[in-house]
């Protein structure tokens, strides 16, 4: 399987929305939906990426804001998202009451649960489950490679100071479903710079 993956970012929370295509087949998903998802949309035309479904981190808004434009650039294709945070997709339900967002909600969202592999098309998607940031914070590894979402950044890790969040679930999370994937696992988080897993254990302040 060869998987080339394009990162864009919008300009506003700097939130990374990554398109993971397989070159031989041209399947495709998009991880994340940014408030830019133009950029994203553009990247796939360009590649001749066939977009089969829109994978979720976490429902926050800054990561499904451009779920609706990239529904209509790619036809209703399944959205998927951790059980703990259907809701918010389902129901168009904000998940911090401090950034209050209405989405239209998405009919009969697919699940991304730890220990099930997501398929889509020839890609393939392990799914851990690493909350702490938000309930239904998934990490999705595919290869080395590991969408970190607001869980571990290059750095840094997911704030946990909103009511639905959790530090020490957070880091729990971390330390024993992430830390101990190998040293050269690359980390593509929600916010910031790739890293290496390895680089994280040794320089990450907060580990």
């Amino acid at each position: 399987l060869k998987v080339e993956i394009e990162a864009t970012a919008d300009s506003q929370w700097g939130t990374n929305s990554y398109l993971v295509e397989d070159t031989d087949t041209h399947d495709a998903v998009v991880i994340d939906a940014n408030m830019e998802p133009e950029a994203v949309i553009e990247a796939a035309k360009r590649r001749g990426a066939n977009v089969l479904a829109i994978l979720l981190t976490h429902t926050d808004v800054d990561h499904i804001a451009g779920l609706q434009k990239l529904l209509e650039a790619f036809g209703q294709v399944p959205v998927a998202v951790h059980p703990a945070e259907r809701e918010v997709i389902a129901e168009g339900k904000p998940l911090r009451r401090v950034f209050p967002f209405e989405s239209p909600p998405v009919e009969a969202p697919e699940l991304l649960e730890e220990g099930k592999a997501y398929r889509a098309g020839s890609l393939e998607f392990g799914v851990l489950h690493t909350p702490g940031h938000s309930p239904g914070g998934v990490t999705l590894k595919i290869g080395r490679t590991l969408f970190t979402g607001d869980a571990l950044f290059a750095g840094s890790i997911g704030r946990s100071d909103f009511v639905n969040s959790d530090g020490a679930a957070l880091l729990a999370g971390i330390r024993d479903k992430l830390l101990v994937e190998p040293d050269d696992s690359i980390v593509l988080a929600g916010h910031g710079p790739a890293s290496t897993i390895g680089r994280e254990k040794l320089y990450n302040p907060f580990l």
